[in-house]
């Protein structure tokens, strides 16, 4: 994973422009709001991920996307212009562009998790929940722990159990599935094995305790402020241009979709550089730190 500047920044002022930017899609199926977010986010996610990207999108985000946008026209059969029928269920111009949006709001979402997921790590949430709701964040920040955990024994067993001339790519179905069942059940025991350890640590560091105090290395500083008071003008201008149907779209009976207004047109400018903040972010520490070794 390469460097990402915005992970320097305050957790609180992380995670409130993780809320918008996950809120802002599921609320709002607009053309033109989803293509920015599905944009920004795709941009973001490449610096963040580089190469290792590409077959995430391939592999999750595309077929998902796809599937959004075939299966809601064939199950949706709202709206009042009918293109054609197939096997007697009409397909209707209106549920084409709702499958279309939902495909972009799917796609979009998942890569702002994956943003998310890169950004947001164990520390952050406990640091930010653990005082509310410390069972819970214990929780979140243990399953954002364990699942690349898993992962990576998971490929380890296989590759232990390939060694051994159990692979489960080759052999017959009944073979394949055997070796399967070895390895979940490989995992299972060393989870388990895992859990019971992790207790004990947990329990030996006082976990529970009353009194017990937390390390937290996070500080407010004038950048957080910065950031936190573009992001806090941005969100709220857009929230105007939303709640006020100044951008306002309707799918069913009939697409209909409010003319661009200098207002309109505004408001997605600002909702585009509220979603770019941490892209400008990365650029201007790529270029300071280009300017930097330069000078070495």
């Amino acid at each position: 994973m390469k460097r990402n500047a915005f992970d320097s920044i305050h957790p609180i002022v992380e995670i409130a422009f993780f809320a918008f930017t996950l809120a802002m899609p599921m609320l709002f199926l607009h053309p033109v709001m989803l293509g920015i977010s599905f944009a920004t986010s795709l941009i973001w996610f490449l610096m963040i991920k580089g190469r290792k990207s590409i077959s995430f999108l391939l592999k999750f985000v595309l077929p998902v996307m796809v599937a959004a946008a075939v299966l809601n026209p064939a199950f949706n059969h709202r709206g009042m212009t009918i293109l054609f029928y197939l096997r007697y269920n009409p397909i209707t111009l209106e549920s084409v562009f709702y499958g279309a949006a939902s495909a972009a709001m799917f796609g979009t979402v998942l890569l702002w998790f994956a943003c998310f997921n890169a950004i947001m790590t164990s520390d952050k949430i406990i640091y930010l929940f653990g005082r509310i709701i410390p069972s819970l964040s214990l929780i979140i920040s243990m399953v954002f722990r364990f699942v690349p955990l898993f992962k990576e024994q998971t490929a380890r067993i296989a590759l232990a159990r390939r060694c051994m001339g159990e692979d489960v790519r080759k052999g017959d179905l009944m073979k394949r599935v055997k070796n399967g069942l070895a390895i979940l059940s490989a995992l299972i025991s060393w989870a388990l094995e895992n859990s019971i350890i992790t207790a004990d640590s947990m329990r030996a560091r006082g976990f529970g305790l009353r009194g017990r105090t937390n390390f937290s290395r996070y500080r407010f500083d004038g950048r957080d402020v910065m950031i936190g008071i573009l992001l806090a003008l941005g969100m709220g201008f857009v929230s105007f241009g939303v709640t006020s149907n100044t951008i306002s779209i309707r799918y069913f009976p009939r697409f209909v979709m409010n003319k661009f207004s200098p207002l309109a047109i505004a408001c997605c400018a600002v909702y585009a550089l509220t979603l770019m903040i941490p892209i400008i972010i990365n650029l201007k520490e790529a270029a300071v730190w280009r300017c930097l070794k330069s000078k070495i």
